[in-house]
């Protein structure tokens, strides 16, 4: 249980720092792209990061050891965020931080599924929704913080918030699990798909990591200048633009569970192309968006896909892999989608010198590609 409280406090207080660094980066008068290639900066860190960490835990006795000592790291470099100035040094700050605190989410979701009693499915989902929950909640919470606080200062709150992490990972059970003997080099450990085709090439798991990838790339790039454009084109306060955003999060919470129960009746890789497909229609509908109202509908509709998409993807992952390197393509599966946030938030800042409404229609695109690929060549 004390893990499921780390997850929620991960997902309340990292998760929500990507729209507060694009209102303080636009404080210090530093340009879109710039603010666009930060999320192109943690992304690519992110995709070398999370499959070393989860095939270094795969290969430890303790995946719990690991994890506290990554997470330790990223908590000494947060605040580093709130005394940069210029655009490098956000960039290094988001580096270091983004190395380290990938560990997390692959090594949670490992001990979560060796853990659990229930089925996969039902725990997947659950994990899911409390990351969606935290996130949530944070939104809800730093709205009214905005009207109080500086961004600066609304960025401590959350850095005091997840300093509890360390907290309940350090009260987390040790869970035994199936190790992987085999001893690889870092190298190995953060390409792990190169070493690993004849993984990959079991009911065309490489289909759904493609999905994932372009699923990613145009989230990724929907979301890189969200918050610039609902305060300077779309017209909304800050405080405001970060209540919509919890309608994103909150909208997974139903989602994941309503995953979990078709995931009883069809196969996972319907509903993750389900998702994409959704996730795509989500991001065409932030093209017209001009009101709170519809905001909140283009939100809601790309919470609904992400639900969708995590849970049968993740699934589809778990139910493919050897049990003794599950860390390892879980950490995979993270990679790939920080792999195409690196290009989407590239080429979101390339197409909004032209329009923000192009950005929208062309990352929509990419995601209902990815369903279609994803649909068709992944096998049940």
């Amino acid at each position: 249980m004390s893990l499921y409280f780390a997850s929620f406090i991960k997902s309340f207080s990292f998760l929500n720092y990507d729209m507060l660094l694009q209102l303080r980066m636009r404080e210090l008068s530093i340009d879109l792209f710039s603010i666009s290639f930060l999320s192109s900066v943690t992304s690519a860190v992110g995709s070398l990061a999370t499959p070393f960490w989860g095939a270094l835990s795969d290969e430890s006795r303790s995946r719990k050891k690991v994890l506290f000592i990554a997470i330790l790291i990223a908590l000494a470099i947060l605040p580093g965020y709130t005394v940069a100035r210029r655009a490098i040094e956000f960039f290094l700050v988001a580096t270091i931080f983004t190395f380290f605190a990938s560990a997390f989410d692959p090594i949670a979701m490992a001990i979560f599924v060796e853990s659990s009693a229930i089925s996969r499915s039902i725990v997947v989902s659950v994990v899911n929704a409390v990351n969606s929950f935290g996130m949530g909640v944070g939104r809800i919470v730093i709205s009214p913080l905005l009207n109080l606080l500086s961004v600066v200062h609304v960025m401590l709150v959350l850095f005091f918030a997840a300093l509890t992490m360390l907290y309940f990972i350090h009260r987390a059970a040790v869970m035994p699990h199936h190790r992987y003997e085999i001893q690889r080099t870092n190298l190995q450990r953060v390409f792990s798909a190169i070493t690993s085709k004849s993984v990959l090439k079991k009911k065309n798991l490489w289909a759904m990591y493609l999905g994932a990838f372009l699923r990613q790339l145009g989230i990724g790039g929907t979301f890189a200048l969200i918050a610039v454009y609902l305060v300077e084109e779309v017209g909304l306060k800050k405080s405001m633009t970060i209540l919509l955003a919890s309608a994103n999060p909150l909208m997974q919470v139903p989602s994941h569970f309503l995953a979990a129960w078709m995931m009883q009746k069809i196969s996972s890789k319907y509903i993750a192309a389900f998702g994409m497909l959704t996730s795509g229609f989500g991001a065409l509908l932030f093209a017209p968006a001009d009101s709170a109202l519809t905001v909140l509908l283009a939100y809601a509709v790309s919470g609904l896909g992400f639900g969708a998409f995590i849970n049968g993807a993740t699934n589809f992952v778990i139910e493919n892999v050897p049990v003794n390197r599950r860390a390892e393509f879980l950490g995979l599966l993270t990679s790939v989608r920080s792999f195409g946030s690196l290009f989407g938030p590239l080429l979101a800042g390339w197409l909004a010198a032209f329009s923000f409404e192009l950005v929208f229609v062309t990352m929509g695109s990419i995601m209902i590609l990815g369903s279609i690929l994803t649909f068709v060549y992944c096998q049940r």
